[in-house]
Order: structure tokens, then sequence, then C-alpha cells
């Protein structure tokens, strides 16, 4: 009983203090959320999110352009796959947002896909991965998403990668 409520407190405690940081070092890093000079451009701007077919070409464009980087593993076969590259991959906060990331579609049913797969430990489609610049990977999301939920997904990656990068800043590690 005594570990389940150390347990809650703990979790309790790293949200509030990330939302903390969160609203603390949005003055600092305005690139951390979402603007609304850039959701006003959504509705003026209608392009489709670019994806990259190749991994490897993927995270070197990541790194070479200190972008985050958004894995769209699906199937051609799919539904949900394919609702979403119908629908929310269309959404305009989502084509906006894509632009700030290294895109990469990796389809589950390619044998050339299936170490990847087994790599990020992917067993159903859709699945959303965001990696960080160097690699290291962040949230997930195994489900179909709406353009607005998928915005409020790839915005929380661009924001803990904010975090991270003023984390290493702070220690003096930043590459």
């Amino acid at each position: 009983m005594l570990r389940k409520l150390a347990f809650y407190g703990l979790s309790v405690a790293t949200i509030v203090a990330f939302a903390w940081l969160t609203q603390k070092n949005e003055s600092k890093f305005p690139g951390a959320s979402l603007r609304a000079d850039v959701v006003a451009e959504a509705d003026l701007a209608r392009e489709n999110v670019v994806f990259l077919t190749d991994y490897d070409l993927a995270v070197d464009k990541a790194e070479k352009e200190n972008k985050p980087a958004m894995l769209f593993f699906m199937s051609k076969t799919c539904r949900h796959s394919l609702n979403m590259l119908e629908g929310a991959f269309l959404n305009p906060k989502v084509e906006i947002l894509a632009k700030q990331f290294a895109c990469v579609q990796i389809d589950m049913n390619d044998p050339k896909n299936e170490e990847l797969c087994d790599k990020f430990n992917v067993v159903s489609s859709p699945t959303v991965q965001f990696l960080s610049s160097d690699g290291s990977p962040l949230q997930r999301v195994a489900a179909e998403q709406t353009g607005e939920q998928l915005a409020t997904q790839m915005q929380a990656a661009l924001t803990s990668v904010a975090w991270q990068t003023a984390r290493a800043e702070e220690k003096g590690s930043f590459r």
C-alpha cells in the first residue's frame, strides 16, 4: 500500500514539475510550443506531409538539420493507417508541424523493414514513434489518431526536445 502511494505521489510530482518547467521555459524557448501565428499560417498553406521511405536517410536528415524524427509505421492493408494518411496527415496543423520533423513512412509489410519494427518493438499499425535528433526515442502513439490528436502529440515531442536541449545547455554538455 505504501509503495503504491509513493509511486502515485512521485507520478503526480513528475507531472507537476514537467508542467511547471514547460511553462517557465516558454519565454526562453518560444519554439517549444505551437505559436498562434504558425496555426494561422496553416489555414493559408496546404502542403502535404513529405515522407521519406528510408529510415537511415531520415535519421541522417534529422541529425544534420537538428530536427526530431517522426516514424510512421503503417501497413497498406490497414484501414486505420490509410485513415491517418487520408485524414490526420492532411490536417493543416499537422502539415505545418511536420516541417519541424524528419518524417519517414515505414511499411510494416515490407520484409526489409522487419528489423526496424523489431528495433522499435512495433507490433501493430498504425504506430507513430518520435525520436530526438540524436535518435533517442521520445513518446510513441500506437493507434489511429485524428489530425488534432496527432498535432498534440507532435507538439509534445517538440516540447520534449526543447526541454532536453535546455537541460543539456544548462549542464554545458550541448553538442
